[in-house]
């Protein structure tokens, strides 16, 4: 699965605080989904869904709790998410809200099946996302979960409204845990949609938090939705990957795909349309680090192997001598006879 439709990083407005609350450096977290790490999260920046779902992955492994996305969805402020969220909170009744947050959701994100059905007595919110694998989505599926069943309790003044959960994805930790957390019945079923199924009665309840994330009215214009993502970024999004990634694993042309959300044959074509390939930008970015190490930092060459996702330094040196025609500490001190060694013994200093 390919998830590379546009969403928008307002959906993780929250990861600033709860990261923060888990010592965890954000920059690091979104540099390693190559998206730019920068000192404020960019809301408004459009990027790949499968990007979204590696950071909260990333998340859920550095803070060693599987479940945060239960935790990120009461962290969630709707206001952040712009129309979609707003809307959510503008009806008169938890019907008008939930059609309202439905017919927004283009300006947040594409690719994504949504909506509300009555089976019965029973009225279900589905959501379904297009091309994503549910292991990989499963974060941020508990977080929408999570979102949506706060929510919808809230605009009905009911904490404990009897609405019951399927997640499409297996248990990433005890069904106990998952009940606790949400106050709700929870079950897990195969496929792709993400369910809340409640009384149909609720639909007619008042909204009592009504105003709660700002009003939208009918008649005011959509914003535009994400739109394509911009190709021309893609050889640039590509080398901070590298340099986020390289310290943690070997940077390989399938996990870069499932990270930016295009298969392997489609990230190929794109960057062969600019004159290079994955292979040839990984080795020309670990070229480019290797000189500037060699010359201005005292790593050994060990340590250098390792910080370009060597596993073995011998691999390192043949791939130096191809690039150089000298081994790496041949040409360090090449590097420190031209400079004088100014450069290397100051940072030694």
């Amino acid at each position: 699965m390919w998830d590379r439709h546009p969403v928008r990083l307002a959906l993780l407005h929250m990861l600033p605080q709860v990261a923060q609350a888990h010592g965890l450096s954000l920059p690091a977290m979104l540099a390693q989904a190559g998206i730019k790490a920068e000192d404020t999260l960019p809301i408004g920046r459009v990027v790949a869904r499968a990007q979204i779902c590696s950071v909260l992955q990333n998340l859920a492994r550095r803070s060693d709790n599987p479940a945060i996305g239960l935790d990120l969805a009461t962290s969630a402020d709707p206001a952040e998410l712009g129309p979609t969220g707003q809307a959510l909170f503008a009806g008169g009744t938890l019907g008008e809200c939930l059609v309202a947050h439905v017919r927004h959701m283009p300006s947040l994100q594409g690719g994504i099946a949504y909506g509300l059905r009555l089976r019965g007595d029973r009225a279900v919110m589905h959501h379904r996302l297009a091309d994503s694998d549910t292991d990989h989505a499963a974060v941020l599926n508990e977080g929408v979960a999570g979102f949506l069943l706060g929510a919808i309790r809230g605009i009905v003044g009911d904490a404990r409204a009897d609405i019951h959960v399927t997640l499409p994805h297996r248990a990433r930790v005890t069904m106990a845990r998952y009940e606790d957390k949400l106050q709700t019945p929870v079950s897990f079923a195969p496929g792709a949609e993400l369910t809340l199924s409640f009384d149909a009665a609720l639909l007619d309840r008042r909204n009592v938090a009504i105003g709660a994330a700002g009003i939208i009215r009918d008649d005011v214009s959509l914003p535009a939705g994400p739109g394509p993502l911009d190709d021309d970024a893609l050889v640039g999004i590509l080398l901070s990957l590298f340099e986020a990634v390289v310290l943690v694993r070997p940077p390989t042309l399938l996990d870069t795909s499932q990270t930016l959300g295009i298969s392997p044959r489609s990230l190929q074509r794109r960057l062969a349309a600019r004159g290079t390939s994955f292979e040839a930008l990984l080795d020309q970015w670990r070229q480019g680090r290797a000189r500037h190490y060699l010359a201005e930092s005292p790593l050994p060459v060990g340590s250098v192997a390792r910080a370009l996702g060597y596993s073995d330094p011998a691999h390192f040196v043949r791939a130096f001598r191809r690039w150089e025609g000298l081994t790496p500490m041949a040409w360090r001190q090449m590097a420190i006879a031209r400079t004088g060694g100014s450069s290397l013994s100051q940072r030694e200093a």
